[in-house]
């Protein structure tokens, strides 16, 4: 692992941020290639909730907004929405939880 960060920290001093992106999604194929396919959304899910926090943290609330809103075009184009259960996805919290959180 100690080589692979120290690689890392090279190409991140001598590469331009698109040009990680760049070698990154041209490796992703071989990357995905070797995740079964009934593990690649776990492992999607997985990756977002791991380091989203960590894209996103020198964001301000209204700097999230408005990437979010340039998103949501892109995700309708990608993900089928007529098929997702967005009611599902966002449940209330228990009654529990809502009286803890917010007194």
């Amino acid at each position: 692992m100690r080589w692979m960060l120290w690689l890392g920290d090279i190409l991140a001093q001598r590469l331009s941020p698109q040009e990680l992106v760049d070698l990154g999604m041209a490796e992703w194929p071989k990357i995905r290639e070797r995740i079964p396919r009934e593990q690649q959304a776990p492992f999607m899910k997985s990756v977002a909730e791991k380091y989203l926090g960590t894209l996103l943290m020198d964001m301000t609330r209204e700097e999230r907004a408005a990437l979010m809103n340039a998103m949501l075009p892109l995700i309708a184009r990608e993900f089928p929405l007529t098929d997702l259960d967005l009611l599902g996805a966002f449940s209330s919290p228990t009654r529990e939880n809502r009286v803890e959180n917010h007194p």
